[in-house]
C-alpha cells in the first residue's frame, strides 16, 4: 500500500507551507493556553492525555507549525525543542514564543531526517506531533524515530487525520434503477475502502501537497513495532470551544458531530 502512493518532494512540501504560512496564521485560530490535538476537537484541558510534566521535563515537537503546543508546555517550565520543515511556519513560531516570553529551541527539519538536527543521544520525556504526520509519505519510520528519542518510560503522542475523514460526505439520497430518489435523507460519509483511504491532494496557489490517512490498526502496529505500549486511543467529536479552529472548520455543517476527524494515540516507551 505504501509503494502505490505518490512520493512527496521535500522541497515542494516546505515551499507549500512557506507560501501558506501567513494566510494560515490569519485564518486559523490556535489558542496557546491549551494543548491542542487537532481542528475543532477538545484540547488537553478536557481530554487529559498527557503525562504530568513540569519544570525540568523535556519535550520534542515534530511538525510544530506555529509551535503553540510547545509554547503551552514551555509556560509550565518544560524545556522544549520544536521542528518544522517550513521556515515560514518557524518564523511565526519564533514570534509567538517571543510574545509569550518563553524560550523554545526551534529548528528546521523534514520528517525523514529530523534526528540529524538534534544533539546526538538527546532524549525527551515527551515526543509529540499534532496533525503533521499525515504529510509524511510513510509514518512508520517517523514513529520509530520519535520513539527512539523518547526516554525509557517517556511518552509519544501523535494526533493525525482519522481514516474515515478522508472519505466523501454525501447527503444520503440515492437513485434507484429508475432514477428515482431513495435511501432517505440522512447524510453520512462514504469511504470506498477503509483500508486504503483516499489521499487529500491539495493543488492551489501555494503549490502541491498531499495529506494521507491510514487505518487505526496501522497506527497501533507502528506504535507497537517502535517499542511503544499504547496507553490511550481517542477519536474525539467536535466541540464549540475548540482551541484549534477557523471559520471553515467551525462551519462544518454537522459533519464532525457524526464522524471523527482526528485520531490520537498515546504510547509509553518500554
Amino acid at each position: 500500500m505504501h509503494d502505490a502512493r505518490e512520493k512527496t518532494d521535500r522541497r515542494a512540501q516546505g515551499a507549500y507551507w512557506d507560501a501558506l504560512s501567513d494566510e494560515y496564521a490569519r485564518m486559523t485560530r490556535i489558542d496557546e493556553t491549551d494543548f491542542h490535538y487537532g481542528p475543532q476537537i477538545p484540547g488537553e484541558s478536557a481530554l487529559r492525555l498527557l503525562p504530568p510534566l513540569g519544570p525540568g521535563a523535556s519535550a520534542l515537537e515534530i511538525g510544530c507549525g506555529g509551535a503553540q503546543n510547545s509554547v503551552w508546555l514551555a509556560r509550565r517550565g518544560v524545556r522544549c525543542t520544536a521542528l518544522d520543515i517550513s521556515e515560514g511556519q518557524l518564523r511565526h513560531a519564533r514570534a509567538l514564543a517571543a510574545r509569550c516570553g518563553v524560550a523554545i529551541d526551534l529548528r528546521r527539519a523534514a520528517f525523514e531526517d529530523f534526528g540529524s538536527v538534534l544533539p546526538a543521544g538527546a532524549l525527551f520525556d515527551l515526543v509529540h506531533s499534532s496533525h503533521a504526520l499525515e504529510f509524511a509519505d510513510d509514518p512508520e519510520p517517523v514513529v520509530r524515530a520519535m520513539a527512539a528519542r523518547a526516554k525509557p518510560g517517556g511518552t509519544v503522542v501523535v494526533s493525525t487525520v482519522h481514516p474515515v475523514f478522508n472519505g466523501e460526505w454525501i447527503d444520503g439520497t440515492f437513485e434507484d434503477e429508475n432514477g428515482e430518489p431513495c435511501g432517505g435523507e440522512t447524510p453520512g460519509m462514504f469511504l470506498e475502502s477503509y483500508f486504503e483511504p483516499p489521499d487529500d491532494v491539495r493543488d492551489d496557489a501555494c503549490g502541491h501537497v498531499v495529506s494521507r490517512a491510514w487505518p487505526v490498526s496501522a497506527w497501533f502496529r507502528w506504535f507497537a513495532g517502535a517499542g511503544l505500549r499504547v496507553t490511550a486511543l481517542a477519536e474525539p467529536p467536535a466541540v464549540r470551544d475548540a482551541p484549534y479552529t477557523s471559520d471553515a472548520w467551525a462551519d462544518h455543517g454537522g459533519e464532525l458531530d457524526k464522524i471523527p476527524s482526528t485520531l490520537i494515540l498515546v504510547g509509553e516507551k518500554t
